[in-house]
């Protein structure tokens, strides 16, 4: 099953959203692909066969290192060392701080922050014996823009979105002398199912207040998202409008703050009229 002469490439939250799509564009370039997510992973590979057999899956839970340590070294076995890591798994629960509970804000640093943490640690013995095989393995986080600038609802998700794109600052500098690179993602809203299910739910004033950013098709985010990967980037932000968002916010803080709470302003009192 082993092909040494394809790239390998290992995908969390490869079973739906940003992570199927970019699956699907690996396996359009001809490279094998170990899926990895916590439900809907032999659907997804059934699909996916379609468009090559060199794919395969494994149910994981991201909150759990150990679970990967085994499931990663099956991985090995298959496909041999990754060429790339893409950590795409991750949940979102849009609800304002005072009615969040304390269990679903620690699920989003779970699985968001914590699980980014554990992908990374328990891929790293296999991305130095990759470096030892003569590559040079790539780590990419998928965050969001609400790890660059508050949203309002978002008081888990952004925290545990900025953490990895604090995560990913630090893994560049510290795995640059080890010759393994790092990525971070970070897209304005994506039309993908976790998406889809929280505008049946979410907050009118969330929804309003992201279109700053703008909202992309799977498509047209994951075509620039996976562009980026394959540059020398390591902050990879699609959408024109969220690059503009992320560019004020750093350059003219109070400004940005000051147009923020402008909107908000008139999208709170649009609501409450």
């Amino acid at each position: 099953m082993k092909n040494t002469m394809k790239k390998t490439a290992w995908v969390t939250g490869g079973s739906s959203g940003i992570g199927l799509e970019l699956t699907k564009r690996l396996l359009k370039d001809k490279y094998q692909v170990c899926i990895f997510a916590h439900a809907g992973i032999e659907q997804a590979v059934t699909d996916l066969q379609k468009l090559s057999p060199s794919v395969c899956g494994f149910e994981i839970d991201v909150q759990n290192e150990s679970t990967m340590d085994a499931k990663f070294a099956e991985a090995v076995t298959a496909f041999g060392t990754p060429d790339l890591l893409i950590n795409s798994a991750g949940i979102s629960i849009a609800k304002n701080f005072d009615e969040m509970t304390s269990q679903e804000f620690e699920r989003q640093i779970n699985i968001n922050l914590i699980g980014s943490r554990n992908v990374a640690h328990a891929a790293l013995p296999h991305l130095k014996q990759a470096v030892q095989q003569g590559k040079r393995p790539k780590i990419v986080f998928i965050a969001s823009a609400a790890g660059l600038v508050g949203c309002y609802g978002y008081t888990g998700y952004c925290s545990s979105k900025f953490g990895v794109v604090g995560l990913a600052e630090v893994l560049r500098m510290e795995l640059r002398s080890q010759k393994i690179d790092v990525a971070v993602v970070c897209p304005p809203e994506v039309d993908t199912p976790l998406v889809e299910e929280e505008r049946k739910n979410g907050s009118p004033i969330t929804a309003a207040l992201k279109q700053l950013g703008g909202s992309m098709p799977v498509d047209k985010a994951c075509k620039e998202i996976y562009q980026g990967i394959f540059s020398s980037e390591f902050m990879i932000i699609p959408g024109t409008q969220a690059r503009i968002l992320a560019k004020l916010s750093r350059v003219l803080p109070d400004v940005y703050r000051g147009q923020i709470d402008k909107k908000l302003d008139k999208i709170i009192e649009r609501f409450a009229s």
